[in-house]
């Protein structure tokens, strides 16, 4: 998981190392500010993005400075390009699935952002209401990378992740976090099956992989899901006995994607 193949990287992830985990959270605040200030998906450019942000000053910034650092920081995380297929993605399941917000936003933050992405192991794993400290966030991204941050920029970065988890409902509590329970929703659980398929998963492997494990749901609860995902159109879905068939023909052509 922690390197994405060729055909996730195609579709807007990133194996590139940034400086974003030890600057800044998961900013789902500032992107759900934008996403509601900026024109629908088929209208908006990449431009409109930066014009909002830096020019227009949508998320209400003190200075020219740190709007321009905000939009850096932003399009690292979730791309704000509709050229990139993911971002097409996120905004065409955005505004139909509100719940699943918090969610798409971080499973799409650690699709493109290698250091986030190599603590989804950790916080898969963890049990719910297990303590869950900083310091654990900047030993597992140590390990990823090591010799890579200093001391301080790896606690930087562990707080940062913590606060991110806060933001998608992983963990509760401001100094001493502990895990808790997420509830899976038709867009969260579609994304997280396209990025296990990106990743080579598929049929009932699909329901194992880090990004769907993520979710905190049985197979089952996944499952039901994806039905409801496909009866919106955004996956297709077939399963008998042991047998399990998703595809993303009508999502891809919702976003225009080739396939």
């Amino acid at each position: 998981m922690h390197v994405l193949t060729q055909a996730a990287l195609d579709f807007g992830g990133s194996n590139a190392y940034s400086g974003v985990s030890t600057s800044r959270t998961l900013m789902l605040k500032e992107l759900t500010s934008l996403l509601a200030a900026t024109p629908t998906p088929r209208e908006a450019s990449r431009n409109d993005y930066k014009v909002a942000i830096v020019n227009d000053n949508v998320l209400m910034k003190p200075s020219t400075a740190t709007r321009s650092k905000t939009y850096s920081y932003l399009r690292d995380r979730f791309a704000l390009d509709p050229g990139v297929p993911i971002f097409r993605v996120l905004r065409l399941l955005w505004e139909r699935d509100p719940a699943g917000q918090p969610l798409m936003a971080l499973l799409v933050a650690a699709f493109r952002d290698p250091v986030l992405r190599s603590t989804v192991p950790a916080m898969a794993d963890r049990q719910v209401d297990q303590a869950f400290p900083s310091r654990e966030f900047g030993h597992t991204i140590n390990l990823a990378f090591p010799n890579k941050l200093n001391e301080v920029t790896l606690k930087a970065a562990g707080e940062r992740a913590t606060s991110t988890y806060r933001q998608s409902g992983h963990l509760r509590g401001r100094r001493d976090c502990v895990r808790q329970r997420v509830a899976p929703t038709p867009g969260s659980a579609t994304i997280a099956l396209l990025f296990a398929s990106l990743g080579g998963a598929a049929g009932l492997a699909l329901l194992e992989s880090e990004w769907v494990r993520l979710l905190d749901s049985p197979g089952e609860l996944i499952l039901s899901e994806a039905r409801v995902a496909s009866s919106r159109g955004w996956l297709e879905y077939r399963h008998a006995g042991d047998v399990l068939e998703i595809s993303f023909r009508q999502l891809m052509a919702s976003i225009g994607e080739p396939q």
